[in-house]
């Protein structure tokens, strides 16, 4: 029996509904639109540009794909599924997940596919949000959720001759099927959570796989494995046992939370030795083992998951080069040292534009306030979920709260609870609620005081930061603290204002 909880009783409700969009349908808009509909609230829309529910799960279909936190935790906590095919459930699989739960919690006839935004602006006047779609349409709605994710942008840089490149060339996020690789030259350009995945993956089959790298990354071993029928059966016939799994794995992931402290950094010292050690045993060559081995702390950047990755670099039609890419010509990569990478296929592992919150959309808030002027100098949110000067708006997954020590789907359950919260108080109130400018202050100076005591700030290379060095993506507490802080809607913090009244 497959473990579906109710999240909770239906609210008391004004007749008043507000009316709500939601932007993207990945697990951070699902997760809110449910939350909505499981309280009774049913007028929301949710706006998805892919053909399907998945977000990021379903625009990257890349070989290898395959989550790199453990299926039991990487779920809703109410909706418990047993019966993943490994411990690290893949692409596929993640999506069939996403649209099972779209389907089995009512939220899916209000999904509209194939929709991008190309804009919103908040009416002061109607207190409201005017939302501009890429066909020209426009919707006009009270509440704005915007769920799009911080991988959702590739980034590709613009390098010099990219153009003259003869081969096929793609993101890892866009990757073309429909390119044969088998014996060909492959270059890819980047060692981040992609690369790691694609590099074992499709290595067997090329002639010459090269790895272009500005900077290694720490990798570990992935305790991976596929569950036994009777661990499924177990976990169908009593969910107990699915939840006290859940619960342990999600308490055992919450106590590594010390680790990025810097008070940690003996503790880290002693694992880079061995890792170090281990990259060096699993290479064999000094060359390479250099290559792989970072010059900045353990934690700094993400650590990624892989028993493969160095067997895969051991392989003698696999090269690592260590540089920048500085240009491109007809027959391939030039390198910032001069190397030179001839390719057939140049895949780009280069990373998504993840502290441009919300882009390519333009918001405008009030008194016309550009959301790209107000984060000039870096996104900034009250607990990544308010933006002063953008009433009414609300994000899944905003600014700083990316989880490193835990997962993901626990904020997005956290964050749909409050903005649920928030949209109730609306349906009392009417108007708008904004978040006032010295809550959103003085929360991010906190925020930003307390990660100069993390290891995250150590100066490494990464898409935690903008280019100035601010800290952007991470949560720098435990979840238990998010989770608390975030459990019940404060209505001091809004300043509030707007002519409409429920009705």
């Amino acid at each position: 029996m497959r473990e579906c909880a109710k999240l909770g009783e239906v609210s008391t409700l004004s007749p008043h509904q507000p009316s709500v969009v939601i932007i993207g349908a990945g697990f951070g808009g699902l997760a809110a639109a449910i939350e909505l509909e499981q309280h009774g609230h049913t007028n929301y829309t949710v706006l998805e540009r892919q053909p399907e529910v998945g977000g990021v799960w379903q625009a990257n279909q890349y070989p290898g794909a395959r989550c790199d936190v453990p299926s039991i935790i990487y779920q809703y906590s109410y909706d418990l599924r047993p019966d993943w095919s490994r411990r690290f459930g893949n692409q596929a699989e993640i999506c069939d997940y996403l649209k099972e739960a779209s389907e089995r919690f009512g939220v899916r006839p209000r999904i509209r596919f194939n929709t991008s935004v190309q804009s919103a602006h908040f009416d002061e006047q109607n207190a409201s949000w005017h939302l501009t779609l890429a066909n020209g349409d426009t919707i006009d709605a009270d509440v704005m959720i915007c769920a799009t994710g911080q991988l959702s942008q590739p980034k590709i840089p613009d390098l010099p001759g990219r153009e003259s490149f003869t081969g096929a060339q793609f993101h890892s996020a866009e990757w073309d099927h429909s390119v044969e690789i088998s014996g060909k030259r492959v270059a890819v350009v980047g060692s981040g959570a992609s690369a790691v995945q694609i590099v074992p993956a499709i290595a067997e089959q090329t002639g010459h796989l090269a790895l272009v790298q500005r900077h290694p990354n720490w990798i570990v071993g992935k305790m991976d494995w596929a569950p036994s029928r009777l661990e499924k059966s177990l976990g169908r016939r009593f969910p107990i046992l699915l939840r006290g799994y859940h619960n342990a794995m999600w308490l055992y992931f919450e106590s590594r939370y010390p680790l990025v402290l810097r008070k940690a950094d003996p503790v880290r010292r002693v694992w880079e030795r061995i890792l170090k050690h281990q990259i060096a045993k699993a290479l064999g060559d000094p060359q390479k083992t250099a290559a792989c081995i970072p010059d900045y702390p353990l934690g700094c950047n993400r650590i990624l998951l892989s028993s493969e990755w160095y067997e895969t670099l051991a392989k003698p039609d696999v090269s690592v080069v260590n540089s920048g890419v500085a240009s491109l010509d007809a027959n391939g990569l030039v390198c910032s040292d001069g190397t030179r990478v001839d390719a057939d296929v140049i895949v780009w592992c280069t990373g998504f534009t993840a502290t441009e919150y919300i882009a390519p959309m333009e918001v405008v808030g009030r008194n016309g306030q550009n959301l790209r002027t107000a984060w000039a100098d870096g996104p900034e949110a009250y607990l990544g979920l308010v933006t002063a000067g953008f009433p009414n708006m609300f994000m899944s997954y905003g600014p700083n709260t990316g989880s490193l020590t835990n997962t993901l789907v626990y904020m997005f359950e956290k964050q749909a609870s409050w903005i649920r919260q928030a949209v109730e108080l609306l349906g009392r109130t009417g108007g708008w609620v904004d978040v006032r400018e010295d809550v959103h202050r003085e929360f991010n100076e906190e925020i930003q005081a307390r990660l100069q005591k993390t290891v995250f700030t150590a100066g490494c290379p990464g898409w935690y930061s903008t280019d100035s060095g601010k800290v952007t993506q991470v949560w720098t507490g435990s979840h238990v603290e998010y989770g608390r802080r975030t459990e019940t809607l404060d209505p001091s913090i809004f300043e509030r204002g707007g002519s409409k009244t429920p009705a």
